[in-house]
C-alpha cells in the first residue's frame, strides 16, 4: 500500500540540488518547506514548496512557493495493482537488485512477470526516467509559453533522501512556477468565457509549432487562473510529451495530423459543454 513518507507531509524539511534551467552553473543546495502534497499520487510526486531563505539567484525574489515534481518510483500508484496487472509493492532489496543489474548492462524494459520484483523495479525507473526527461525537454521547447501558458520551468536537479538511505535511486526533480487555480473540470462552464476557452485552444496549436505534441489533454491537466475571475488558461504535466527531434517538416506535420490535438481540445470543451465559439 501507498503512504505519504514523512519527507512528504507538510512541515517537512527537505534539502534539494538544484541546476537552473537557464545556465550551466553547478548545482545549488535549497532547502525547502513542504507546504502542501497533492495526494493520492499517481506517476510523478507533486509538492507545494514554500523555498528556505536564502533564495538561490535563478529564483525569483518576489515569491517563495514552487512546485516541485518528484520522479520517485516508489510511490507510483501502479503498484497497488490494475485490472492488467497484480499489485508491485516497493522493496528496497528489488530496487537494489535492479540498479546493480543496470550498473552491468542496458536491461530490458518491457512489462514483466508478475513474479520479476527487480524486474518491475527496472520497469518503473525507467518510466519515471523518460518522463522527467519528456517534461524537462518540452518545457526547454516551449520557453516562449513559460510563464503565459504553461508554468515557468527554473530548475531540474534531484532530491536529497533522508540520511540514513540505503537506496540507489536518486529520485529526479523539476521545480516550477506555482499557478493558482482551479482545473477545467471543476469550474461552472459559464465561467468560462470563449475567449480563454479560445485561447486554450491556440495554446495547444502552438505546442505542435513549437516540437510539442502534449499526449495526455484533459481537464484535469489544465488550470484556470486566478480562482476568483478565471482569465488565462495554463496547461501542466508534461510527462508524456512527445518533443519533435530529427523528423523531418513533413513527418512532424504527419504527427500532429495524427494527433490532431487542437480538435482533441475542442471536443473537450464540447464535452463539457463550455462555449469556445469566435
Amino acid at each position: 500500500m501507498l503512504y505519504l513518507h514523512h519527507y512528504y507531509e507538510p512541515g517537512a524539511q527537505i534539502t534539494l540540488n538544484l541546476r537552473s534551467c537557464d545556465s550551466d552553473e553547478s548545482a545549488r543546495s535549497v532547502q525547502a518547506t513542504v507546504v502542501k502534497s497533492y495526494t493520492p499520487f499517481t506517476l510523478s510526486q507533486v509538492l507545494l514548496l514554500d523555498i528556505n531563505s536564502p533564495l538561490p539567484d535563478f529564483l525569483p525574489a518576489t515569491t517563495t512557493n514552487f512546485i516541485l515534481k518528484v520522479y520517485d518510483p516508489r510511490f507510483l500508484q501502479h503498484r497497488q495493482g490494475t485490472k492488467l496487472s497484480a499489485p508491485h509493492p516497493w522493496t528496497l532489496a528489488a530496487e537494489t537488485t535492479a540498479a546493480r543489474r543496470r550498473a552491468f548492462a542496458n536491461l530490458p524494459t518491457w512489462w514483466p512477470d508478475d513474479s520479476d520484483t527487480a524486474g518491475w523495479e527496472e520497469y518503473y525507473h525507467a518510466n519515471l526516467q523518460q518522463m522527467f526527461k519528456n517534461e524537462l525537454a518540452a518545457y526547454t521547447r516551449l520557453l516562449s509559453l513559460q510563464g503565459q501558458s504553461i508554468p515557468r520551468c527554473y530548475a531540474h536537479g534531484t532530491l536529497v533522501l533522508p540520511s540514513p538511505s540505503k537506496r540507489m535511486v536518486v529520485p529526479r526533480v523539476l521545480l516550477l512556477s506555482y499557478v493558482p487555480g482551479p482545473c477545467l473540470r471543476s469550474v461552472n462552464p459559464s465561467r468560462v468565457a470563449p475567449a480563454v476557452a479560445r485561447a486554450l485552444i491556440d495554446t495547444v496549436r502552438a505546442f505542435g509549432t513549437l516540437g510539442v505534441i502534449h499526449d495526455d489533454l484533459r481537464p484535469d491537466n489544465i488550470i484556470l487562473s486566478p480562482s476568483d475571475a478565471p482569465s488565462r488558461p495554463f496547461v501542466l504535466d508534461f510527462g508524456n510529451a512527445q518533443v519533435r527531434a530529427d523528423e523531418s517538416e513533413e513527418d512532424w506535420e504527419y504527427k500532429l495530423v495524427e494527433n490532431d490535438e487542437p480538435k482533441l481540445m475542442e471536443m473537450t470543451l464540447d464535452k463539457l459543454e463550455i462555449d469556445h465559439s469566435l
